[in-house]
């Protein structure tokens, strides 16, 4: 019994490792001392077929700035950015390659700096902005 169990183990164990794609890495831009600067990530399948599935960008000094995903060679999804620190600067959301839905940017201790909403591409509504302990000081009103 524990022998049939094993060997539908390793069954399914081939079957979901053959059908998965495999991530490519390929880097598309170079910093003049050859540090990654932006690098694309493709899904590869069985055929050798690829498709862009994400970006990243990154500081000189080898760290990660801008992540996020690609959809039919577009920016779409929720894309982040970070201070070389790690901490995160920016979150918001591309549909199409356009900005769209609510954008948060941080101070680098954490607390929001500014907030506000995107419409295909354009700032729209209010606008929020806060100082480094979090107090808001300005509104602005986009529309």
């Amino acid at each position: 019994m524990t022998r049939k169990i094993s060997i539908a183990i390793i069954i399914l164990v081939s079957i979901f490792s053959c059908s998965r794609n495999v991530i490519v890495e390929d880097v598309v831009q170079k910093y003049e001392e050859g540090n990654k600067k932006v690098v694309h990530y493709y899904e590869e399948n069985k055929k050798g077929e690829r498709t862009w599935v994400k970006e990243t960008w990154f500081y000189q000094e080898g760290m990660k700035h801008l992540e996020g995903p690609i959809a039919d060679g577009k920016r779409n999804g929720t894309f982040k950015s970070y201070y070389k620190s790690g901490s995160l600067l920016s979150i918001g959301d591309f549909k199409d390659g356009k900005r769209e839905g609510k954008a948060v940017v941080y101070h680098e201790n954490g607390k929001v700096n500014y907030e506000g909403f995107y419409k295909e591409g354009k700032e729209c509504g209010v606008w929020k902005f806060y100082d480094e302990k979090g107090n808001l000081y300005n509104e602005l009103n986009k529309d």
